[in-house]
Parts: C-alpha cells; sequence; structure tokens
C-alpha cells in the first residue's frame, strides 16, 4: 500500500463516523484498503461496518476470514451455537460462517495466518468437518498485517 492509501484508510478508522465510514466503503474498489481496514478495525464500533465490508465486490477469502475471526469466529467455531444473550453477534456470525462455507469468497493474494494457538488448532482439527476446514488453512500471498 501506498501512503495515500494509509492515510485513506487512517482517516476512516478515526476520522470520520460510523455512517460515513458505511457511505465510503462501498466505493472502496481495493482488496489490501479493505484488509488493512478490518485489521485495525476497533470491534466497539459494532457490525454494520464489517458487513458492508464483507458485501464490498473486492472481498476475498482473506478479508472475510480475518473479520470472521476478529468478530469472535473461534468460539462460533467451537460450539456453533446461537448465543441468546448475543443476539446481533449470533446472526453476523452465523452469516458470514454460512457465506464463507459456501465459498462466496474468492481465495485473493493476500496473505491470511489462522490466529489460533496450536492447541486451539488441535481442538478445532477434532470437530470440524472437512468442509469446514477452510477455517484452519492459511492462505499465502502478500502481507499486509500492520497496525495503524
Amino acid at each position: 500500500m501506498n501512503s495515500d492509501e494509509i492515510l485513506k484508510v487512517k482517516e476512516l478508522l478515526y476520522d470520520k463516523s460510523i455512517e460515513e465510514v458505511i457511505s465510503a466503503i462501498p466505493h472502496i474498489n481495493n482488496k489490501e484498503t479493505l484488509y488493512v481496514f478490518v485489521y485495525n478495525y476497533n470491534w466497539d464500533n459494532g457490525f454494520d461496518i464489517p458487513q458492508e465490508i464483507l458485501n464490498n465486490e473486492q472481498c476475498d477469502l482473506s478479508i472475510a476470514l480475518l473479520v470472521f475471526y476478529r468478530a469472535g469466529g473461534f468460539e462460533y467455531l467451537s460450539g456453533k451455537t446461537d448465543n441468546e444473550n448475543l443476539p446481533q453477534w449470533s446472526g453476523f456470525i452465523k452469516r458470514l460462517y454460512d457465506s464463507i462455507i459456501s465459498k462466496r469468497y474468492p481465495k485473493g493474494e493476500i496473505e491470511f495466518r489462522v490466529p489460533l494457538s496450536k492447541v486451539q488448532l488441535y481442538k478445532l482439527k477434532k470437530i470440524i468437518t472437512e468442509e469446514e476446514s477452510v477455517f484452519i488453512q492459511n492462505i499465502d500471498g502478500k502481507c499486509l498485517d500492520a497496525d495503524l
């Protein structure tokens, strides 16, 4: 990413309102910008912005998996139950899980490393199906993990 793109991401992250970010996301046509935004996203701002990113046609599997894990995907994979106390989270994570399983997001050129410990991976490998193995596979590509 060049310095102008980094400044754009910082502006969206720190200077714009939630409504402004939601209206800007559909106009982002760069996968790297989406990934870096998600990598630095403050989840206290809710699920509306990540949903807009997932709806963006530039969203690929690395971005979707990053959103999944940052939103508590390990907890979902471990139990696959709805949390009645967190209905917004349950709906968001279930829809994202279903989208990833149905191969909605193409594999791209951005690196994704599964953010789990060896113990967490071991536990998941014992309970997930072959179809769900997408959640425990790294994706090779360009590393964009950068704190802004």
